[in-house]
């Protein structure tokens, strides 16, 4: 079945090689499927931001990384070093797929908790998704999720899903549809068909959700229940360490705390890290190891002055919000009504301006 979809803004959700020019220079985001980033790869990325932009590894809330406050040439294109290094990096696998590489898995999954251990999916898709030409057509927006079972991934609104039943069964997700149930050895070839068919349909759409059938037209069966919060724990677990990065922003000092190897980025704004590391150590550089910290509450966009269009510094009023010890509640604080970054639970939005701020639930 064919469908035509409204006509919507262009997606332009960006790449290395197609970045965004922000207010505070050019943004290049680089997908790391299932959070998972080649060894030593963050320190490297780390070292090419020092080199060629703010200086940071910026997280976000699909386990992918973003450099920003990179300078362009007249043809608005990065330095050829940045490239290269993010290249070398083990980060730039397919230059068709780039922006199509969106797959969140469950960060603990083979270490603590969870009903399967789905690790060998995540690269198992990803190789399929880029060994199929016609995905690359795929909305940079387009989301995978992999599951095991504990419902994190699930809740993040993503495209299609599979999640785990047992160890091995799973559950196929389309948009806010459940879809059939199928052995975890065909998972991939499933995710794999139903994007495909998506790409035949979906005009100018970007997620499934956006269809008229919200998933039928896929192979929905009937609405899929509504998850509660998932929320991450932080500090020393079962075979890992799980730490928090306040604001998603990974400074220089942060990166080389961090071992070279075995980091996984969590949807987030987090790293999970293998067993044993130093607790302390992590706590000295800045990342969030307790979840009695009010960090995990507060989130906020980027706010001016890398955006144009924010009204206020939205991170240093959270940064104030969680020193005064006020956040009791989710908070996601915001420069402007668009509200970019902001959380699928529950929480209130704290707008921020240059004089003042004030505050709005959803």
């Amino acid at each position: 079945m064919e469908h035509v979809s409204p006509e919507l803004p262009p997606d332009r959700c960006p790449g290395l090689l197609r970045p965004h020019h922000a207010a505070d220079g050019a943004l290049v985001r680089l997908r790391a499927p299932g959070g998972r980033p080649p060894g030593r790869a963050l320190g490297r990325l780390s070292a090419a931001s020092q080199m060629f932009a703010d200086g940071d590894v910026h997280l976000t809330s699909r386990g992918n990384l973003q450099v920003r406050g990179i300078s362009v040439d007249e043809h608005g294109n990065v330095a050829a070093g940045l490239t290269d290094a993010i290249v070398a990096a083990g980060l730039l696998p397919s230059a068709s797929h780039e922006r199509v590489r969106n797959v969140v898995a469950s960060p603990l999954s083979g270490l603590a908790g969870g009903v399967a251990d789905i690790r060998p999916l995540i690269g198992a898709l990803d190789t399929a998704l880029c060994a199929e030409p016609a995905l690359a057509e795929l909305p940079g927006r387009f989301l995978f999720g992999l599951d095991d079972g504990r419902g994190d991934v699930a809740g993040l609104r993503c495209d299609l899903a599979a999640v785990a039943v047992d160890a091995g069964t799973m559950r196929i997700v389309i948009g806010e549809m459940n879809g059939p149930t199928v052995a975890s050895s065909q998972v991939v070839d499933t995710l794999i068909g139903l994007a495909l068919r998506f790409v035949r349909m979906r005009g100018t759409l970007w997620h499934v959700r956006q269809l008229p059938g919200h998933g039928t037209e896929l192979g929905g069966l009937n609405p899929a229940p509504e998850l509660p919060p998932y929320a991450m724990p932080y500090g020393v677990l079962e075979n890992a360490v799980s730490a928090l990065v306040p604001l998603g922003i990974l400074t220089p000092g942060m990166a080389s705390a961090l071992p070279d190897d075995g980091v996984i980025i969590t949807p987030w704004r987090g790293v999970v890290l293998p067993q044993g590391a130093d607790i302390s150590a992590l706590s000295a550089a800045g990342f969030v190891v307790s979840d009695d910290s009010a960090w995990p509450r507060v989130t906020a966009c980027t706010g001016s002055p890398g955006c144009s269009l924010a009204r206020g510094d939205t991170r240093a009023l959270a940064r104030r919000t969680v020193a005064s010890g006020t956040a009791a509640d989710r908070l996601h604080i915001v420069g402007c009504e668009r509200a970019c970054g902001a959380p699928h639970s529950p929480h209130n939005l704290v707008f921020a301006s240059r004089s003042t701020s004030h505050r709005s639930s959803t």
